[in-house]
Order: C-alpha cells, then sequence, then structure tokens
C-alpha cells in the first residue's frame, strides 16, 4: 500500500475536527452535571463555587478518559458525514479509494489516541485528580479523609500513630504507645503497615514490641494483630480508580493479592485502562462503513445509527464485566473480549469486497 496521500490527510483532518467537536459538546454536557452535582456541597467547610469549578476543571482529563469511545465513534462519524454530504466520499471511492483504504486515513488520528492515552493514564488524569480530591476534601474539612495522610489517636492509656494511608486505605508507618499512670511510655509496638480485616481487627506487618524497664529497653514479639477502638473505618476507603495510574493500580492490585483480600474488581479495571485506546480506535473504524451506508438518509438517521452503536457497546461491555465479575473469569480476557469481537466485525465491515 503507498504512503499516505494528500486524500488521507484530507480525510484525517475532517475526523480531527469531529474529534474537536464532539469532545467540546461532550465535555461541556457532562462537566455542566459535574459542576451541578458538586453544588450540592458548596457552603460547607471552605468549599465555595470557585472550588467547585475548579474541581471540576482538574477532573476534566479523567473525564475525556471515560468518554473516549463515544468522541471517536461520534468524532469520526460526524467528520465523515461532512465528507459525504458534500458527496466527497463519493468521489473519493469513484477515484478508487477503497474502504479500507479510506479507513487506513481514520486511523492517522487514531494513533494519536493510542499514543496519547496511556501517558494521560499514567501521568496527567490521576495526578490532577488526586490533587482535585485533596483540595476539595481540605475544604471541606475532611483532611482525616484524605488519602495519604497520616493521623494520631488515643483512648485512655493507648496512644497510636499512624505515618501514613498507602493505597488510601493502607496504615503504614506505625507506633502504637501504651502509657503508664504517669503519662510515661512503658512500651511501644512498631510496624511498618497494617492490613485491615473484614471483623475489624488490623493484621500487624513486620511488627516487633519495645518494653522500657528500669534496667533498660526489652524488644520481645508483638501480637499479630490489634484491634482499633474506634468503629468507623470509612476513612480507610479504596481508591478511586482515576485517581490511580497504571503503576499505582498494579501496585494496589499486587497488594490485595498477597493479602489474600478480593482484587477482581480492581484487576479487571487496570485491563480495561490497556484496552480503552484499543476500544475507542475500533469504535472510529466502525463509524466509515456507516457513512457509506447512510449518506443519502439524512443526518438524524446518521446521528441515531452512530449514538446508538457507542451505546450498544457500551451496555455490552458492562454486562460482560458484571459477568466475568459473578462468574471469576480471568480479568484479562473480560476486558479484552469486548475489543477483540469489535476487532471482528470491524475486519468484517472493512474487508476489500466491499
Amino acid at each position: 500500500m503507498k504512503g499516505f496521500t494528500k486524500a488521507d490527510r484530507y480525510v484525517a483532518v475532517a475526523v480531527l475536527k469531529g474529534y474537536g467537536l464532539v469532545t467540546t459538546v461532550l465535555l461541556v454536557l457532562f462537566s455542566l452535571f459535574a459542576f451541578r452535582e458538586e453544588l450540592e456541597s458548596v457552603g460547607a467547610g471552605a468549599y465555595n463555587a470557585l472550588g467547585a469549578l475548579l474541581f471540576v476543571a482538574m477532573t476534566t482529563p479523567a473525564r475525556i478518559l471515560r468518554l473516549l469511545p463515544f468522541v471517536t465513534l461520534l468524532g469520526t462519524a460526524y467528520g465523515l458525514w461532512q465528507l459525504a454530504r458534500r458527496s466527497e466520499l463519493l468521489v473519493l471511492r469513484a477515484a478508487g479509494a477503497s474502504l479500507p483504504r479510506m479507513a487506513l486515513a481514520t486511523l492517522l488520528p487514531g494513533m494519536l489516541i493510542l499514543l496519547a492515552t496511556p501517558v494521560m493514564h499514567e501521568y496527567l488524569s490521576p495526578r490532577l485528580y488526586a490533587g482535585a480530591t485533596l483540595a476539595r476534601d481540605l475544604a471541606l474539612g475532611r483532611a482525616d479523609e484524605v488519602a495519604g495522610r497520616g493521623f494520631w489517636s488515643r483512648s485512655e492509656r493507648t496512644l497510636i500513630e499512624v505515618g501514613g494511608l498507602e493505597h488510601g486505605r493502607v496504615p503504614t508507618n506505625l507506633r502504637i504507645y501504651e502509657l503508664g499512670e504517669d503519662a510515661t511510655v512503658r512500651s511501644v509496638i512498631l510496624a511498618a503497615s497494617a492490613d485491615p480485616l473484614p471483623q475489624g481487627t488490623w493484621r500487624l506487618v513486620e511488627a516487633e514490641r519495645r518494653v522500657f524497664t528500669q534496667d533498660g529497653m526489652v524488644r520481645t514479639a508483638a501480637p499479630a494483630e490489634w484491634r482499633p477502638w474506634w468503629v468507623d473505618e470509612s476513612f480507610l476507603r479504596a481508591p478511586p480508580v482515576d485517581s490511580l495510574s497504571f503503576s499505582d493500580l498494579s501496585g494496589y492490585v499486587r497488594y490485595l493479592q498477597e493479602t489474600g483480600q478480593p482484587s477482581a474488581r480492581w484487576e479487571l479495571a487496570y485491563w480495561r485502562m490497556w484496552a480503552l485506546p484499543l476500544t475507542a480506535v475500533l469504535l472510529g473504524l466502525l463509524a466509515l462503513p456507516m457513512a457509506q451506508a447512510t449518506a443519502r438518509q439524512g443526518t438524524a438517521r446518521y446521528a441515531g445509527l452512530a449514538l446508538g452503536t457507542g451505546l450498544a457497546y457500551y451496555f455490552l461491555e458492562q454486562l460482560l464485566s458484571n459477568v466475568g465479575l459473578v462468574a471469576q473469569l480471568p480479568a484479562l480476557g473480560v476486558a479484552f473480549l469486548p475489543p477483540l469481537v469489535l476487532l471482528g466485525l470491524v475486519g468484517v465491515v472493512l474487508r476489500p469486497s466491499t
């Protein structure tokens, strides 16, 4: 196949314009929904409308990633429809441009998606999302709930210091002090981390106990588990997926597996991150045969077909994900099954014989 021609670039530019228009429309729409939701918290603590607006702005990259399949499908559909409406697609076909050749032209902007999405997932989106959440929680007076922050707590003669919360819910750098009647430290338990267990206790990791006597300090074995005195551990919440990069999510999955906790949902989220750009590009390719088939059937019919295709794929993907979790199927297979089915469909509709 020849290199990219002027006609290929012309189609690619039309698709890129479609990306831009659809991204703008969807972002405005969904950002308004998000801002309206944030307004419900305005007035609590120091959280104001400007803070809500800043939160919505900083979470925009995460919103783009969630909307990416619709952006590529509807954006490609719009760009190609403009060409079809002006009979330019017909001219290209008459000039000898096959459907696979035109699909290759639409892959030019698709390559940007394939390259930019992992970068956004790893560096841009999670950092901005985590920063937005931190600023909002501090403004709302929920500093004790912010992932990564440590805390102190005391009950009678027991004092605990937690250095931080890894992954938002794993206590690290623990010091548990036992005080005497004169408020002196009688003993201290040091632990690298603790695994919160379902029965309300913490399993101490790499722990040792130091007892202080008149003759000096004695190291003894620390208890394997320790029970906090507070009842509500909602601050040990699982981190939002949007706040985790590829490496963070991989580390969190590994932690859950090493501690014997359920990890299927997080494994599936991890592999769906990798499947996202492939899904987006393949959905964009489906818009080409739609433009060919509906070029003379009206804008509303074409837009409805494109939107219906996107919604159908979304609901199918959600259904397969839920079935996979319930049936405990391998997360890798569940995540990549929908795009693989989509790849087969694209191969059929773009076969040279058409």
